[in-house]
């Protein structure tokens, strides 16, 4: 039962992709997104930045709207494992101790495999100690943010992204 509701909420959520994307560029408030990312509305300063405001631990928005459409910014907020951004993909490093490692590769350097988690705390892995590194299938940008947004602000964001050029 709960695999069967958790698909119906899914398959509700792509069908109101398209819907959603026409009423940010109908009546999404750019000033307004613009207002909730910089005061931390739905954490995305937690990972994005836009110019001075946030955390570069995820692709960074200055110039987002240039490169994507309402829809497909509406798909990676509510689906953020649809699609992710070169570069960002998440990896499971394993060492010779059994430990697993998550976190997004940020180099290759001569004293290890520099990966950043969630927190933006970065860590050094030395070469000799990984027995295994795989890219994961999922993104470090957690599903379900969208629920921090009423459905107007989820539209305000949307316009003030796709604003950004």
């Amino acid at each position: 039962p709960a695999f069967n509701a958790a698909l119906a909420a899914t398959e509700a959520k792509k069908s109101k992709l398209d819907a959603l994307a026409q009423d940010a560029a109908r009546t999404g408030r750019p000033e307004v997104g613009a207002r909730n990312f910089a005061a931390g509305k739905g954490a995305c300063v937690a990972c994005h930045q836009v110019g001075e405001v946030g955390r570069a631990i995820g692709p960074n928005l200055s110039r987002i709207g240039a490169i994507r459409t309402e829809r497909e910014l509406v798909e990676s907020i509510l689906f953020p494992g649809n699609t992710i951004a070169r570069d960002y993909e998440l990896h499971d490093v394993e060492t010779s101790d059994g430990q697993h490692h998550l976190g997004l590769i940020r180099s290759r350097e001569a004293a290890g495999l520099v990966l950043v988690d969630a927190a933006g705390q970065a860590k050094t892995v030395p070469h000799p100690s990984i027995v295994a590194e795989k890219e994961v299938a999922t993104s470090l940008m957690p599903a379900g943010l969208d629920a921090a947004f009423q459905p107007q602000e989820l539209l305000d964001l949307v316009a003030w992204l796709r604003s950004l050029r």
